[in-house]
């Protein structure tokens, strides 16, 4: 599809601006002396905003519908503000720089892990119940088996699949947080710079396994749908 490039340019100026209004107070509301130089947290969420809401317009762009860009471009400064608070507030924790990214690395490291043993209790449960609900089928149609039983198999099917889904979610608010990370702290280090390409690798790490678990989900979603009846 063709993109507009006017209109791109026309919704990162409108991420832009709202960024500013997040997190540039009017000359009138600072209070005296405090110039107006932004704190490093001030600067990470405008930024966070920034880059949230070019993406949300690019979005809505690619989606054909200039409406559509607008909306983006708002909620993806929201979006990014959030994120861009969270960078902030996790580096306030730690003293230096190195041992807030050693902690990222190795909070990212743990939710690979968690995500790897979530993908292969599903592949087992997949598997399973594939074969169960072939056989609930078959037995409906022969009327061995009740609508009810069907209901009640599904609504299990539903809460595992929101519960997968609600997973996936956090793995994809870890991996914009660690590639906020990434963004920001790029500008300062080295390009060779071995925490960075740490937390990169496991970011990276994290993008594949919320793409299996997507994949779960769709199977499961496959599997779900057989039993509406």
């Amino acid at each position: 599809m063709k993109i507009n490039s006017q209109a791109v340019v026309s919704t990162a100026l409108c991420a832009a601006l709202l960024a500013g209004c997040v997190s540039n107070p009017s000359v009138d509301d600072e209070p005296a002396g405090s110039g107006s130089a932004q704190t490093d947290s001030d600067r990470t969420k405008t930024e966070g905003a920034v880059i949230g809401g070019i993406l949300g317009g690019l979005i809505g762009l690619a989606a054909g519908d200039s409406k559509g860009a607008a909306i983006g471009a708002v909620v993806g400064a929201g979006l990014g503000y959030a994120v861009g608070s969270e960078v902030a507030k996790r580096k306030q924790e730690y003293a230096t720089t190195e041992e807030f990214l050693n902690a990222e690395i190795a909070r990212t490291a743990e939710f690979n892990d968690t995500a790897r043993a979530q993908h292969e209790r599903l592949r087992r449960d997949i598997a399973a119940l594939d074969k169960e609900t072939a056989a609930l089928q078959a037995q409906y149609r022969a009327g061995q088996a009740s609508r009810a039983q069907l209901a009640a198999k599904k609504r299990d099917l539903d809460a595992k699949l929101a519960k997968n889904r609600e997973f996936e979610q956090t793995l994809q608010k870890e991996y914009e947080i660690n590639a906020e990370i990434l963004a920001q702290e790029s500008k300062s280090r080295p390009a060779a710079d071995p925490y960075l390409g740490r937390l990169e690798k496991e970011n990276n790490d994290l993008r594949a396994q919320i793409e299996q678990l997507r994949q779960d989900s769709a199977q499961l979603a496959q599997i779900n749908e057989r039993l509406s009846v």
